[in-house]
């Protein structure tokens, strides 16, 4: 940690954090009274480590703070807190977190349980301190700890976990037991008359009771749970192995996830219900005949493709899952669906459970941040979150409403269905066999405080050094929030929202700040991202150590065309001191030769004062060249051929594209240009408006590269007014065809003077563009060559060492140099 980082603090034994000066928004002691009350009306009946007169210490130094105008958020926010604290319990092996307070008998080692354990490191990745969840983890696969004795997304909670505290080393040390855990699961074993694990048809077995879901309506089979747990734990095996620079590893399990996927969408999808369902074992078998709320399970991780949102209907259909104190476990509409009074205590045919609850929000969460669709909004994810709260709660003999979190819930009272069965199991009283008394109470086997975290305030965990905000509070529910002291990639991070200014005194609307410092912010609640502790670049994207590459005594080199060609690269740039095009080339893309002008200006067109900002096509009857011409008042485009891509023509003597909408203003420049074979036409992307920077993109169509079409709804790519990095303008675009995506590189200004360089993209290039959640890519160094602004990318993929060199110039001061930045790997992490 550097010297803006938190410090760890021993005090009376209890772990505290020293905060920079000035990080915080909220004070600490201003919720102790919650801790206070919920001692107050606490029966301490099992004491782990942190007994209830040392929470509020041990919370105080711990977790993120939460202020809003909503009390029952608020108060069970602290609350799931108190409790989660509760099943901190510290071992000959070290600290584990349990399940149940009281020894049950199903247990393992320690009393633990695995079924809760992947909820258990998403609410426990935000502790500042770090050991309870490091010996947690470890326990699991090398202190004894049963890791499959029920289902368990194990190596995905590692990884969600790794997003928060960024301890590389660590999770790299779990990978071979993560390995070995995956592969057990694949072998398989015999439970009872089921083989548990891959079957021949590549699906995962399941017994509905060891997936946690006893008494289930669909019973045993190939459970979209398993089959979920086990796609996010192969993604996520094969993102860790990345990071150890295993390939083969990381390719490998990449497949196992991309087949898993396939065959939950192609056998686990009734494309008549619109659900993901169970598959009973056995030949022949259909899909069961109902919707259960396991159905939900795949968007936990992003497992579905766009297309399957509709399942989302059922959410909030009374008839569905929609329930007054949470979703049921079953469709209400199926005649088997219940919620008794008899029988097994804990059912999942019916009643609603936390554990179901949890799975679900984060999966809406999920689709609302990484889905485009109509089917539901902000205001579900906080209607079924705002349930999910309020069922926090116990009325007690006396009248007095407690807040409360046991195992199963009446859907339509409230009611907590197990305790009320088990407080007179045995000769109407608790029954020792059973768990004894209060088994269920502050049950550790779901989330919470990660739902208000990571959903509706939207810290979005990642792995770049990137902090992405999407908070899920629909517009006009709250006039402010906060959420502070944040340990986020070891730095502390405050999320607040202000609709007036007039709450915090930090100004009007959604800010957040790293370590005191405000690093973005915008007028309404809606997407943020902005870079953690003063990074260069994003979304995998690395600056070469040797920059610039191109510049120095030459003068302002600027705006370039990349061709590769063979075993070396051919770059065309703009060279100020001259006016013109000019062409140096290179074996690597690094060291580049001696320029040589191969298109200068013509001062008698009366339009081509200057000459700069190419883009070269090399297609097979030569090499084509669309370019700029400059006069001071105008900017227009001319077009020029080239047998050897050296000694060029120019087509016409006129432009063959100008300024005649009002959109463009005075200035068309930064033409970019691509040839689609199948329709036999050539694209161009170019940008209007004023001629020191112009202000959108527009695009045009052509036969022959001489007679251009504009497309009448232009400009196809505007500037966000949200997004402070692009508020001013968007300029200056390549555009790739990348599979079924047309990926666009592009500048946006923060304000006339200072640029970087974002990427989106669009199915058919024109319409329905698709920011990167990273932008900016690439930023300026403070004081460095590009300092000041980073300008035209120009990007090539490289198949043969699978990645991209993107090339752009960066400007400090007068000055601009040509420098490249790498990404390795074809996917660029949209």
């Amino acid at each position: 940690m550097d010297n803006r980082s938190v410090s760890l603090v021993l005090v009376m034994g209890a772990v505290l954090w020293a905060y920079p000066a000035g990080a915080g928004v909220l004070e600490a002691d201003s919720f102790g009274h919650y801790v206070e009350s919920f001692n107050a009306g606490d029966e301490e009946l099992y004491v782990q480590h942190i007994p209830n007169e040392k929470a509020w210490d041990f919370l105080r130094g711990n977790i993120p703070l939460l202020e809003c105008p909503d009390a029952d958020f608020e108060r069970t926010y602290y609350f799931r807190w108190w409790t989660f604290r509760k099943h901190i319990k510290s071992t000959p092996d070290g600290f584990v977190i349990t399940e149940f307070l009281p020894k049950v008998g199903w247990s393992g080692k320690h009393n633990t349980i695995n079924c809760p354990a992947g909820h258990h490191f998403y609410e426990g990745r935000w502790l500042h301190d770090q050991r309870y969840l490091d010996d947690y983890a470890v326990f699991w696969f090398r202190k004894g700890g049963s890791v499959r004795s029920y289902s368990f997304w194990a190596a995905d909670a590692m990884y969600a976990r790794y997003l928060v505290n960024q301890n590389k080393e660590f999770l790299l040390g779990l990978l071979g037991d993560l390995v070995e855990n995956y592969r057990a699961w694949e072998k398989g074993w015999k439970r009872g008359r089921f083989d548990v694990g891959r079957h021949e048809n590549g699906l995962f077995l399941q017994i509905d009771d060891r997936d946690g879901m006893e008494v289930s309506i669909g019973g045993s089979g190939y459970r979209p749970t398993i089959n979920s747990y086990m796609y996010g734990d192969a993604v996520a095996i094969s993102r860790i192995a990345e990071l150890a620079g295993r390939k083969e590893l990381a390719a490998e399990y990449r497949g196992k996830a991309a087949e898993i996927k396939r065959l939950v969408q192609t056998r686990l999808w009734d494309g008549e219900a619109k659900f993901f369902k169970t598959l009973p074992a056995g030949r022949d078998r259909v899909l069961v005949d109902v919707r259960e709320e396991l159905g939900y399970t795949p968007w936990y991780f992003n497992l579905p493709d766009a297309g399957y949102e509709e399942a989302w209907r059922q959410l909030t259909d009374a008839k569905g899952f929609y329930a007054p104190f949470g979703p049921t476990t079953a469709e209400q509409r199926h005649p088997r669906f219940a919620v008794s009074y008899s029988g097994h205590e804990c059912q999942w045919n019916g009643p609603s459970w936390p554990f179901a609850t949890t799975q679900t929000l984060v999966g809406l969460a999920n689709v609302l941040n990484n889905y485009r669709q109509e089917v539901v909004g902000k205001s579900d994810y906080f209607e079924t979150l705002r349930i999910y709260t309020k069922s926090h709660r116990l009325k007690r003999e006396d009248g007095r409403v407690v807040p409360w979190i046991d195992e199963n819930l009446n859907p339509f009272t409230g009611d907590w269905v197990s305790r009320t069965r088990l407080k007179s199991w045995k000769d109407g009283s608790w029954d020792a066999g059973k768990g004894g008394k209060e088994r269920g109470k502050d049950y550790n086997h779901s989330a919470y405080c990660d739902l208000i975290i990571s959903g509706l305030v939207g810290l979005r965990p990642r792995a770049d050094e990137v902090v992405e905000v999407n908070p899920l509070v629909p517009e006009g529910m709250w006039d402010w929030f906060c959420l502070d002291r944040v340990l986020y990639h070891e730095r502390i991070v405050t999320i607040l929202w202000d609709k007036t200014g007039e709450k915090y005194g930090r100004g009007k609307g959604l800010r957040v700040f790293a370590d005191g410092k405000e690093i973005a912010r915008r007028q309404t609640l809606g997407r943020v991202t902005v870079r953690l502790g003063g990074t260069e670049t994003a979304a995998g994207w690395e600056k070469y150590e040797g920059n610039p590459v191109l510049g120095g005594q030459l003068g302002t080199c600027f705006d370039v065309s990349v061709l590769k060609e063979k075993d070396s690269y051919r770059m065309y740039f703009s060279w100020r001191p001259k006016e013109s095009v000019a062409l140096v080339e290179s074996r690597d893309g690094a060291d580049w030769g001696k320029p040589t002008i191969v298109l200068g200006p013509n001062a008698k067109s009366g339009w081509e004062e200057r000459i700069n900002r190419p883009v070269v096509l090399r297609l097979g009857d030569g090499y084509h060249m669309w370019y700029t011409g400059q006069t001071r008042e105008r900017s227009w485009i001319g077009y020029a051929k080239s047998g050897d891509g050296v000694r060029w023509e120019r087509a016409s003597d006129r432009p063959v594209l100008s300024a005649d909408e009002a959109w463009e203003k005075v200035a068309v420049m930064c033409p970019h240009v691509i040839y689609d074979e199948e329709q036999r036409l050539y694209r161009m992307w170019y940008s209007g408006g004023e001629q020191y920077e112009p202000d959108a993109i527009g695009y045009a169509e052509s036969p022959d590269g001489l007679h251009w079409g504009k497309r009448k709804d232009n400009p196809v790519f505007l500037a966000d007014a949200e997004s402070e990095w692009e508020q001013h303008k968007v300029t200056a675009c390549q555009v790739i065809r990348d599979g079924d995506w047309y990926v666009m590189f592009y500048i946006g200004f923060r304000d006339v003077d200072h640029a970087q360089i974002g990427v989106a993209r669009s199915r058919d290039g024109v319409t329905g563009w698709q920011r990167h959640p990273a932008n900016p890519i690439i930023s300026g160094g403070k004081g460095t060559w590009d300092g000041d602004a980073c300008y035209k990318p120009f990007a090539v993929y490289e198949e043969d060492k699978d990645r991209w060199l993107l090339w752009y110039n960066g400007r400090l001061k007068n000055i601009e140099q040509i420098g490249v930045a790498v990404h390795k790997g074809r996917d660029l992490g949209f």
